[in-house]
């Protein structure tokens, strides 16, 4: 992987007038069998995407087209940066996160792309108990004085439609504008380096008792780069985390 080359906004595709496309890539990292419920999700989303007319900033309605990637294996930071491959050699213009134990409505892409920004996610509690959301703030970069704060996703805040910047979130369904990319590589270029690689990896915590997420890794690379990422409360408050429990006896009682 690396910088990608530029894909031209206006394709033929076979009509007499040009038309401008968006090109979405779903990734999908998938360790074992996709949830049957995110599978319905993920159907009447991309249902909904296709009925949907989206428009440029010119009134011009785009030719849509979604392309799904899915990647199975063990190891979560190869598949993502196998599907960012992927997504960069289909030359899309998005690439939609889904992790596949998740469920969202089926306005969820549209709403991701309407805010026209570079990075927009969603929040989602942790998948444990007690669980927790997924975005934060960091307020310092430091290791030793690191201080984070949860954000949460509340009614109130998903009544308002608002989308809020955050440090980081999860990637249980975010999109992400391609171009993130080539501001990535000139990043890395200016820095002496020759490709933007790794994206994705597991770090410990500063008393080596934990490790930090490779999402949280991600965020970070963005953030060095200057690259805003953004958390849509409306989308959150509609997206689920699905989550297995052992029921016993105790609990029919």
């Amino acid at each position: 992987m690396g910088q990608r080359s530029g894909q031209p906004l206006l394709q033929n595709n076979g009509r007499d007038n040009l038309m401008p496309t968006l090109k979405i890539a779903i990734c999908i990292p998938c360790y074992g069998d996709p949830k049957a419920l995110f599978m319905q999700s993920l159907n009447s989303a991309i249902k909904h995407f296709y009925h949907s007319k989206l428009a440029n900033e010119n009134g011009e309605e785009y030719e849509k087209e979604i392309e799904t990637f899915i990647v199975r294996s063990s190891m979560l930071t190869e598949s993502r940066h196998r599907l960012v491959a992927e997504a960069l050699n289909w030359g899309a213009d998005y690439m939609l996160w889904c992790d596949a134990d998740h469920t969202f409505p089926p306005d969820a892409i549209c709403k991701l792309w309407s805010r026209s920004v570079p990075v927009v996610g969603c929040n989602y509690p942790r998948r444990c108990f007690p669980t927790a959301p997924t975005a934060a703030h960091i307020i310092s970069d430091d290791p030793k004085k690191d201080h984070r704060n949860l954000v949460y996703t509340t009614q109130e805040k998903a009544e308002a439609d608002l989308v809020e910047e955050v440090s980081h979130l999860g990637f249980g369904l975010c999109l992400i504008n391609m171009k993130v990319f080539d501001a990535l590589q000139v990043h890395a270029e200016r820095n002496g380096l020759k490709t933007f690689l790794p994206l994705f990896a597991f770090t410990p915590t500063d008393n080596h008792k934990g490790m930090i997420g490779e999402d949280v890794f991600f965020f970070k690379k963005l953030r060095e780069a200057g690259i805003t990422v953004y958390l849509d409360h409306k989308v959150s408050w509609e997206v689920g985390h699905i989550h297995e429990i052992v029921l016993t006896n105790q609990h029919a009682v």
